[in-house]
């Protein structure tokens, strides 16, 4: 029997999970297709060694028939088993909402004491416990219907209006005035704390909710021992020792997050039902969303994301963060922010700009780690040649959109006038006088050399310094000055960055590709392979894979049922990915085959660590 005939004969005699009950909380799910293990010790595909990429595709087909559609629990050979939660229950739940909803409900006590109080008192808990538990959608009457709908958008009202007015109450014991003063009427420095506050709230209520979740801790197990096999691996790879000395310090650097944890990332969506994980380069930081660890295996996106800390988008941040211009910027940064009175030597300022053109050229000796590869795994291999005046012009738009964006923030005015007017006539002192940290909310070490923070920097030393005595001309000279040493600075960051470069128009244009998604299933896949070895059960092997890549099973779409057409759509699409099949694809590294026991059933140039293309390293 093949792996389409084990499939088919264990989701044809699976055993349903009727309406069950988790924790204290009763939902009414679907059913929930079960499969467990064949009954024989050897594993799966013993008749006949099965195809991987229709292993995968089988699989994908079979987790959306009826009577599972998204929703299957996989028992191991070795104990415990795999839960796939894709699927919504009966009464029309995404199951990754229920999960989000019983947190809530389990965590109560742990949410922070003002938002617990306003909840209280409009009964919220007991209000979304009731609505968990709502009739299912083909016992509903119209009526039933309509009133389902207003509770639901209701109790998800009451939940913002409880943020909402958690932050009121904040902040009326910090701005004794708040209460009274309307929106628009509220001084800067209330409004810019308001912001901050916001962050720091939602980052509480995020912690409260996950912090101990047993799909949380698995998370942070799984990605321990995903650290260590990296350190392992990046031992045995054949590269230079200075790159295998470089790419264990950023492996043990890495540190994982709780989503929607940290203030300075936060994301509703992410910390409640959305399927997906990210590696933030700047930061150093992953995190994995609600929706993705609580509906599927963790591994394969865990391996993905930690490999990102190794791709080339990092070694640009690194080579651009500790360049001798980011380094002198920084200095101009640190004394403008200053929470004493901000401050810079003209002087200094003005022998930066002198010097700048010859830093700038510094930024040319950037060489990316493996060139071969990363050329190999460009998404797009048939990449042009970038001239010298189409960099400029991309150079020169790049700047001006960032010029643009923050004039129609009145960005300019704002850091540059001592006082402010607000809509009552009544001016007020400006907080953000000259210190454009405190403006944007951010500091230097957060930042690109190249961003909005780096750019204020520069004009802020520039206003500053400027002996126009016309404030409107002396506004414009400033802006026009920053401009010009910005395009120069981003001309050099894009020489530097090539043919590897991800920026958008770059990449628009047909001259560069980023290599940095591709990267990250080549490391990655390779790291799953080596996580999976630790397992004696093929079986279990075959389905923790699987179950981990339940994210490429998108289920009935256009996509799906026009694979041909919905390529070639997505050849206009910027996407950094490789798409549809072809991700699977790339999946299915030549060590991955092998612990996974699967046949290479499909054409693919797979790239080699010294840039060739061939199975394995």
């Amino acid at each position: 029997m093949g792996f389409r005939g084990l499939l088919a004969s264990l989701i044809g005699s699976l055993s349903l999970l009727s309406a069950c009950s988790l924790d204290s909380f009763r939902v009414k799910e679907p059913a929930i297709a079960k499969i467990a293990p064949e009954s024989p010790e050897s594993s799966p595909g013993t008749t006949g060694t099965p195809g991987c990429l229709s292993m995968l595709n089988e699989y994908c087909d079979s987790l959306y028939q009826p009577g599972v559609e998204g929703n299957l629990i996989i028992q191991k050979k070795k104990g415990g088993s795999l839960r796939v939660l894709q699927g919504k229950t009966l009464n029309g739940f995404r199951q990754v909402f229920v999960e989000f909803a019983r947190s809530k409900l389990r965590n109560r006590r742990h949410l922070p004491p003002d938002l617990q109080l306003i909840l209280n008192a409009h009964q919220y808990f007991e209000r979304l416990e009731q609505l968990l538990n709502r009739t299912p959608f083909e016992r509903m009457t119209l009526m039933d219907r309509v009133e389902a709908h207003e509770e639901e958008s209701g109790i998800s009202h009451t939940w913002d209006l409880a943020i909402r007015d958690t932050l009121i109450i904040r902040m009326s014991r910090r701005f004794r005035e708040y209460a009274q003063t309307p929106a628009d009427l509220q001084p800067p420095e209330v409004i810019h704390a308001e912001r901050m506050e916001r962050k720091v709230l939602l980052a509480q209520i995020s912690s409260a909710i996950w912090k101990d979740h047993p799909n949380w801790k698995k998370v942070q197990s799984t990605f321990e021992a995903l650290r260590k096999k990296t350190l392992t691996l990046i031992d045995s790879l054949p590269i230079a020792l200075e790159i295998r000395k470089e790419w264990k310090e950023r492996i043990t650097s890495v540190r994982l997050v709780l989503p929607g944890s940290l203030p300075e990332i936060i994301d509703r969506d992410c910390s409640t039902t959305m399927m997906n994980a990210y590696y933030y380069t700047p930061l150093n930081v992953i995190t994995v969303c609600a929706g993705d660890f609580n509906s599927e295996e963790i591994l394969p996106t865990l391996a993905h994301e930690l490999s990102h800390a190794l791709d080339n988008d990092r070694s640009l941040y690194i080579f651009f963060k500790n360049s001798q211009i980011s380094r002198e910027l920084e200095d101009f940064n640190r004394n403008l922010c200053s929470p004493r009175a901000p401050s810079v030597s003209c002087d200094r300022w003005k022998e930066f700009k002198e010097k700048s053109p010859d830093l700038i050229s510094k930024l040319g000796s950037y060489r990316p780690n493996l060139p071969e590869l990363q050329r190999c795994l460009k998404k797009d291999s048939e990449t042009e040649t970038a001239s010298t005046e189409s960099i400029r012009r991309i150079a020169s738009s790049t700047v001006r959109d960032t010029i643009r964006e923050l004039a129609a923030e009145d960005a300019f005015i704002r850091l540059t006038q001592e006082k402010l007017p607000l809509k009552n006539g009544r001016k007020v002192e400006n907080p953000s006088h000259m210190n454009p940290c405190h403006f944007l909310q951010t500091h230097w070490n957060d930042e690109e050399l190249d961003s909005e923070l780096s750019l204020l920097t520069a004009f802020t030393a520039e206003y500053r310094c400027s002996t126009e005595s016309d404030s409107a001309v002396r506004l414009e000279k400033s802006i026009r000055s920053t401009q010009t040493l910005f395009e120069g600075l981003v001309e050099g960051m894009i020489r530097s960055e090539g043919e590897l470069s991800e920026r958008k128009a770059m990449i628009a244009e047909g001259f560069s590709s980023s290599p940095s998604e591709r990267f990250a299933d080549f490391i990655g896949s390779r790291l799953i392979a080596a996580q999976l070895e630790e397992s004696a059960s093929l079986w279990d092997r075959r389905m923790t894979f699987l179950a981990g890549n339940s994210w490429q099973c998108p289920g009935p779409s256009l996509s799906q049922a026009f694979p041909k057409e919905s390529a070639v759509l997505r050849r206009y699409l910027l996407n950094a990915h490789t798409d549809g099949q072809d991700r699977r694809k790339e999946s299915f590294s030549q060590p991955l085959r092998q612990v996974l026991g699967c046949e290479k059933d499909f054409e693919w140039k797979e790239c080699t660590l010294n840039g060739n293309v061939r199975d394995g390293f």
